[in-house]
């Protein structure tokens, strides 16, 4: 979705994100939960399998979709229960409560809320949930989470949060990532999902507060309270309302505080949540693969809804956001599509069919701010027989951020719609990290720097996704250059791609194919964009007509805000100079071959006349041989991924750290089957073979 940094707004204006939503509290007698609390697996495949057709139901240890059940998902859960219970005897035993001081917000806030160049919202204070609520509960009296509870507060993680709504949606989802937890001793441990494995996360039950101390209010303010702290502490301390960032809209639930929380450790500090993608997010929550739909690109519109949106829940999860508007002619501060706001996640709860029409429901993880549009809340389309499909669709009136909209509505509204594909106990995956050369002058994409090389033993349904590293954990660090990224998949002795990667939007982390193998060899051709910014020379005399040209400064000599260029531009420029130059009959490449790069049927050609002449593929060695060694095959000199400083004072932020050109990628493939044995994947670097 690109970047999604919004102040937290209200339907009529923007208000500040610090404000918070009000609501009553229910003082009730404290209690809490004096032993540890894990999810009953037994009980999970017991209400998740009572879903399931009878054919589906293979033996006992079949998992419906969900958590992605391979690699290390059991040992990280089993890790984190053993971390929970090791901590809440060892509390138990010496009589006080769980400090978390590897991200402790009462001892460190600012270490843990802001990054080196990135502030959030900064609290007024740090309390613990039992201090926040009379009754605090993780779950609602049911026991389980709902998409209702979830309301954001003065960070800007819509993208999360609105995962968070829609993976809550699923039966049991939420309750499986929420491994173990021990509310007494205030000790909640956690799973997410990194880059190819499953990680655990242990958080105590301190979070940040937007409600002062007593002594801390000016005379007026006190008088407000009669003078009174403890009607003070009683009526403005308590409660949600009293929460900075995310909070429950049901009293006393503190599973959304806490989750985000945790999320916010995973990726090193609150500051990190900021902007983002949601079908990065649900990755990050359930390990499955996210794919970018967009919708102008949908060619049967009676196919997406029967084959994808009905679909929701079963084994996939729908996000969705549209692009904000210029408000430069309608000189409005906010431009809203009847309500809904631009680079802002919405979560798609389900897709229903009812009396001929289709509707999808849909939620804000504000908590307010609707859809006006048609089948709007109390709007004129809900009359008669309408009004009964309300329990079908599972949907009440009020502000509460849920609503109603047609499905043809939903379309045009909305321009990108984030899928996110989960895997069921049947599903075996295989991987392969390795961190690629990137070209370090201007040139058009190519393919010839990385491939991967499949084998697939049996006929198989088959998700081959690609993917950068998750540059999230740390984005502080900044960067002039970004990287692009695309595949095909080709057969063996083949010369047309079978498959393609689907069109992702530039810069995605993550791009993907789904289909069917047979048993074979198969080759994955990686194509990389590098995309440099370019700074573009400004104060020589000479350069002044090139600068005019490329719009830095006008023709009075006067500097424009543009002062880079992308390396894209001049890649292209240069690559068709060379190109054109290379007609002439006398012509030598030499040094201007870097400018060209290598295509799809270039390298297809070389790998099936390496194959015809030794009869297999060409692999990278498994050991360096002496002659390798003494030549210098195979073994590219290693490159600092950071180096460099654009920062010229020793006391900037980011001196030591501007990445100033990358000279490296680090790319994974993963290939997801449903094959008995998973398959084998080499990767190939240039050079190395």
């Amino acid at each position: 979705m690109g970047s999604q940094r919004e102040a937290r707004l209200t339907p009529e204006k923007p208000v500040d994100e610090s404000e918070s939503t009000s609501r009553s509290t229910v003082k009730e007698k404290r209690q809490f939960d004096t032993e540890i609390t894990s999810i009953d697996e037994e009980e999970v495949k017991k209400l998740t399998s009572e879903a399931l057709p009878v054919d589906s139901k293979k033996d006992s240890e079949y998992r419906v979709p969900g958590l992605l059940h391979v690699g290390d998902l059991e040992g990280a859960i089993e890790k984190c229960r053993a971390q929970v219970e090791r901590i809440a005897k060892d509390c138990r035993a010496k009589n006080r409560r769980f400090r978390d001081t590897e991200f402790d917000l009462d001892a460190d806030t600012n270490l843990w809320l802001h990054g080196p160049v990135e502030k959030v919202a900064v609290p007024t204070g740090v309390q613990r949930a039992t201090d926040i609520f009379d009754t605090p509960h993780f779950f609602n009296p049911e026991g389980v989470a709902s998409s209702n509870d979830i309301m954001q507060g003065a960070l800007g993680d819509c993208w999360f949060l609105s995962a968070l709504a829609t993976v809550s949606s699923m039966p049991r989802l939420i309750e499986e990532i929420c491994v173990a937890r021990d509310e007494l001793v205030g000790v909640y441990g956690f799973v997410f999902h990194k880059d190819s494995g499953w990680v655990s996360v242990i958080i105590d039950d301190m979070l940040c507060t937007n409600m002062p101390q007593y002594e801390q209010l000016s005379e007026s303010e006190q008088g407000l309270y009669h003078e009174d702290r403890a009607r003070y502490n009683t009526v403005a301390r308590k409660g949600g309302k009293a929460l900075t960032f995310a909070k429950s809209g049901s009293h006393g639930e503190t599973w959304v505080p806490l989750i985000e929380k945790a999320y916010a450790k995973f990726y090193g500090s609150f500051s990190h949540l900021e902007g983002g993608v949601t079908g990065e997010a649900m990755e990050d929550l359930t390990g499955g693969v996210a794919t970018v739909i967009l919708t102008k690109d949908i060619l049967d519109l009676d196919t997406f809804w029967t084959e994808e949106l009905l679909k929701a829940h079963e084994d996939r999860l729908f996000g969705c956001h549209f692009k904000k508007f210029s408000n430069t002619r309608a000189g409005e501060e906010v431009l809203k599509v009847q309500g809904l706001f631009g680079d802002h996640a919405y979560s798609v709860l389900r897709a229903v069919e009812c009396k001929g029409k289709r509707f999808v429901v849909l939620r804000n993880p504000w908590g307010q701010s609707e859809w006006t549009g048609r089948w709007a809340d109390g709007s004129k389309e809900w009359s008669g027989e309408w009004l009964k499909i309300l329990p079908e669709l599972g949907h009440e009136f009020g502000d509460d951020g849920q609503f109603v909209m047609e499905y043809t509505d939903f379309l045009q509204c909305f321009n990108q719609i984030d899928r996110t594909t989960l895997f069921d106990s049947d599903w075996r995956m295989a991987s392969s990290w390795v961190t690629v050369p990137a070209n370090q002058v201007a040139t058009p994409y190519t393919y010839g720097n990385v491939s991967f090389i499949i084998s697939v033993p049996e006929k198989t349904k088959a998700f081959i996704s690609l993917s950068q590293l998750n540059q999230r954990f740390f984005r502080t660090i900044p960067t002039m250059s970004l990287f692009s990224i695309g595949f095909v998949i080709v057969k063996a002795w083949d010369t047309v791609p079978l498959d393609e990667s689907v069109y992702s939007k530039p810069f995605n982390r993550r791009v993907n194919a789904e289909l069917e193998l047979d048993a074979g060899t198969y080759f994955v051709y990686v194509k990389v964009d590098h995309v440099q910014m370019i700074p573009t020379p400004s104060s020589d005399e000479g350069s002044k007509l090139g600068n005019i040209a490329l719009g830095n400064i006008d023709k009075t000599g006067k500097k424009n805000e543009e002062e880079y260029i992308d390396a894209r531009l001049l890649g292209k420029v240069v690559s068709e100079k060379v190109l054109g130059q290379s007609l002439s009959m006398n012509y030598v490449a030499g040094g201007a071959s870097i400018f060209l790069p290598e295509t799809l049927g270039q390298v297809i050609q070389r790998d099936i006349a390496f194959m015809s002449k030794k009869g297999r593929p060409r692999r990278a060695p498994k050991r360096q041989t002496f002659l390798r060694r003494l030549l210098g095959l195979g073994c590219p000199t290693p490159a600092p991924q950071v180096q460099g400083t654009m920062a010229t004072e020793p006391n900037d932020v980011s001196f030591g750290l501007w990445d100033t050109t990358a000279t490296h990628v680090t790319l994974g493939l993963k290939v997801h089957t449903r094959s008995e044995t998973p398959v084998l994947i080499q990767a190939r670097i240039k050079g190395e073979f």
